[in-house]
């Protein structure tokens, strides 16, 4: 067999090792987060495409396999996690299925994947069990095991690209097991950056710099962008356990601050860590509390993920821009020319995820008054030039939350936390530090 492959017919047993030189947690993210793992898994020629990944001990794994030509029909597969240790340990049971997902009755093959450092990088062992030496035969026959070499293969090309990308990030284990790349500047009191949907801590980029004068500034990738894990299926209140375990990393307590969506988030996470949170800056939070702007479309969390679903990412984008954002449909192909609409439609998936914040925050009624508990001091910054509805619910959120401050900006509109960093950072810094 080839190297790295041990066929152990008494225990009915393969084994396929290899050693990587990126770390466990590298390795870890590449085997627990769909979007990477469609990346490598599969033999070489191979696309994969994971429907649902649950990394907990009864979460399922779905996912199918088909040759790249075509030449083959495609292969679907149905595994139920049994043991998850973070940075250690996956083990699942999967099966074949048909194309409704049903198992097809054939053979049940527990799996077990470890994960070890190895110097400076990490080792990856597979262990595929069999019922029986008839099974065993017929995977060796149908050279299970190689597709698996060829597999672990490809994943060393992805942790290398991986390593040349992201070189300057650390990362750490949320509550879930799910990792989450960061990354530290700068020197002072401690905040963190939330990003805005559709970007991972790169477009947020300028703004950490301006901050990092007077700061310590975590910016991240969030859930689904960037080199973070992505688990199915989505749960906002993971993405606070999230910001959880990285003001842990910033010593227990730390600041808030985001621009438009990312407010969303930021007042959740406040509101749930309670005293982690010691102040929030927030940029425009795009509450739609009256008739003065057509409110979001209901089903608009469902009509994303379909279009996600189906491939239509493109699709998804012009959706959101369109009937969430209301940007004129005029404009789209100028947006459609720009590089930025390809890295937008890259994280279309995201745009679902950000909605869950905002359900109850964009249906054109009151805020509620019961959602957020929050004492920390709160700035919510408008725009001098922005639209109307803006300061209507800033001014809505003031009046029901104490130590609500509304601020604003002149001169300056809904893209200033991108844009207009400087002033963004100074009105932020004189806030919050006083």
């Amino acid at each position: 067999m080839p190297d790295g492959i041990v066929i152990d017919r008494t225990n009915n047993v393969v084994h396929i090792s290899r050693t990587y030189a990126a770390g466990v947690d590298r390795a870890w993210w590449a085997w627990t987060d769909p979007e990477a793992l469609s990346r490598w898994w599969g033999p070489q020629g191979w696309a994969a495409t994971v429907y649902e990944m649950d990394v907990r001990p009864g979460g399922r794994w779905r996912f199918q396999m088909a040759p790249v030509d075509g030449s083959a029909a495609a292969v679907r597969s149905v595994s139920t996690y049994t043991e998850v240790t973070p940075l250690a340990e996956l083990a699942y049971d999967g099966g074949f299925a048909d194309e409704a997902w049903q198992p097809e009755g054939t053979d049940t093959f527990p799996t077990t994947v470890t994960f070890a450092a190895a110097g400076t990088g990490c080792t990856v062992d597979v262990a595929a069990s069999f019922p029986d030496s008839a099974a065993l035969q017929r995977a060796v026959q149908l050279r299970m095991a190689d597709g698996y070499a060829e597999a672990l293969d490809r994943l060393s090309d992805v942790l290398d690209t991986f390593a040349q990308g992201e070189t300057t990030m650390d990362t750490l284990i949320s509550a879930d097991g799910t990792t989450i790349a960061y990354e530290l500047t700068g020197s002072g009191p401690a905040i963190i950056v939330v990003s805005n949907v559709a970007e991972d801590h790169t477009g947020a980029a300028d703004i950490v710099a301006a901050l990092a004068k007077d700061f310590t500034v975590l910016s991240f990738d969030r859930r689904g962008r960037g080199a973070s894990g992505d688990p199915q299926p989505y749960d906002p209140a993971r993405e606070i356990e999230d910001i959880s375990a990285l003001i842990d990393v910033l010593g227990g307590s730390a600041a808030l601050t985001g621009g438009s969506g990312a407010c969303g988030l930021a007042l959740d996470a406040a509101s749930a860590l309670g005293d982690k949170v010691s102040g929030l800056y927030l940029y425009e939070p795009p509450f739609i509390i009256d008739g003065s702007r057509p409110p979001v479309p209901a089903d608009a969390i469902e009509h994303l993920e379909a279009l996600v679903s189906a491939g239509k990412r493109s699709e998804a984008s012009e959706y959101f821009m369109t009937e969430v954002l209301r940007v004129p449909a005029e404009y789209i192909p100028m947006m459609k020319a720009d590089p930025s609409w390809e890295v937008m439609s890259t994280y279309a998936h995201t745009y679902a995820y950000d909605l869950r914040f905002w359900r109850g925050l964009q249906d054109g009624k009151p805020l509620p008054t019961d959602r957020w508990t929050i004492n920390a001091p709160i700035a919510v910054a408008v725009g001098g030039n922005g639209e109307a509805f803006m300061r209507v619910g800033a001014e809505a959120l003031a009046a029901i939350l104490p130590n609500v401050t509304v601020l604003t900006l002149a001169d300056h509109d809904h893209s200033a936390f991108w844009s207009a960093p400087e002033p963004v950072a100074d009105q932020a810094r004189a806030f919050l530090l006083g």
